[in-house]
Order: C-alpha cells, then sequence, then structure tokens
C-alpha cells in the first residue's frame, strides 16, 4: 500500500472547566496542525521536524466512546518554523469525520474497527500498569512519534479510506462536529484564530 507511514495523534476532549476552551488545532480546512504547541515536545519537536515530511499523521478524538479515528492526513508535504514551534501542512485539505460516526480505534469493552490496533492495545494493556483499554491507548500514543507498525499502518489507511468514500452525512460540517462534545466556546472565525497564532509564535522570539 502506498505510503503506510503513519503516526497516531491522540487529541484530547474538550475542557468543560475552561470558558475559554476552543479546541481548535488541527485546522482541517487549512490542512494545518501544531499552531498551538501542544506537541512541541514530542511529534513537533522543531529539532526532529524534518523528520515528519511524508509521514502521515491519524488523528485519535478521544471522548465518552472511546477514541474515534476522525482524519487522516495525506502525506505531510511542509514543515513550517514559527518561532519557537512548527507547524505540519498537507494537501489536498478535506474534512474531518464526524466524531459519532467516525471508526473506532479502540474503547473499554475491546471493540475496534482495527483488528490488529486492538490486539496491540491488548498485549500493552497486559503489560502496562494503565487500568483501561482506553488509558493504556492515550498512554502509548500521547507522546509518541515512531510510525506505526506496517500492518497496523495498513489497516488504518485501508478502514479510513473506505469510511471517507461513503455518504457525505459522515463529514464534519464544522470543526465541531469532530470533537465529542461542543467546546465551552466555539472558534467561530478560525481563519482569523489561525493567523493570529502563526503571528503570536512568529513575535515571540524567547517562549519556552
Amino acid at each position: 500500500m502506498a505510503n503506510s507511514k503513519v503516526i497516531i495523534v491522540v487529541l484530547r476532549r474538550p475542557k468543560k472547566s475552561n470558558k475559554k476552551e476552543m479546541r481548535s488545532d488541527p485546522f482541517y480546512e487549512f490542512g494545518s496542525f501544531g499552531c498551538t504547541k501542544c506537541h512541541k515536545r514530542n511529534l513537533l519537536n522543531p529539532r526532529k521536524s524534518h523528520e515528519l515530511i511524508g509521514v502521515r499523521l491519524a488523528f485519535a478524538q478521544g471522548g465518552q466512546d472511546g477514541f474515534k479515528l476522525v482524519h487522516l492526513t495525506t502525506p505531510i508535504k511542509k514543515i513550517i518554523p514559527h518561532g519557537k514551534i512548527v507547524e505540519v501542512k498537507w494537501s489536498p485539505k478535506h474534512n474531518p469525520l464526524k466524531y459519532k460516526k467516525a471508526p473506532l480505534l479502540i474503547d473499554n469493552d475491546g471493540n475496534s474497527n482495527f483488528p490488529y490496533l486492538r490486539i496491540y492495545i491488548e498485549n500493552a494493556k497486559r503489560k502496562g500498569n494503565c487500568p483501561s483499554l482506553v488509558s493504556t491507548f492515550s498512554s502509548k500514543f500521547r507522546t509518541r512519534r515512531e510510525p506505526l507498525d506496517i500492518n497496523i499502518a495498513n489497516q488504518l489507511i485501508g478502514v479510513f479510506g473506505k469510511a471517507a468514500s461513503g455518504s457525505g452525512e459522515i463529514f464534519a460540517k464544522t470543526y465541531v462536529d469532530a470533537l465529542p462534545y461542543p467546546p465551552p466556546f466555539r472558534d467561530k472565525n478560525r481563519r482569523r484564530t489561525y493567523l493570529d497564532l502563526i503571528k503570536r509564535a512568529e513575535s515571540c522570539k524567547s517562549c519556552k
């Protein structure tokens, strides 16, 4: 299968306690990820970001129904530095899938649309200290930057491709649809937010 280099990116669910929480990134409609600095110490480490060229990112959204595969990018084409952070870009750009309709990566009952991944998580849970399959998934992937095993990667590509070729109803109309529930504050002008984040990052020379 063409370009089977895939890295899972764990996306956290919105914090209901933070009234300013928007959960704007990834900016799917701009083919962009990384402007909020969330992964700058691992996946988007500026010193290693060049290694992401040609890699596909699998966005795993956590929520009440487990982790869902809401988007699989095309191969990363550009790595753009902005001050202390880097932004990855892909093209063509597509809307993500709705959280409610996206393929299931894993839930706590062991359900999954990806058998190879389920076996991997179940084995990891037996060897580790995490109390559940969902927490094991999060532990294994939240800071990981290594590509998936080829069998798991090919299965993700195949299942996602089949899902994304179906009815248009599976696609998110807004970024909020790709979340398990709406954030406390919806980002109603994502282009402005996106450009403001880049401007802020480029103007910050001493940010840590």
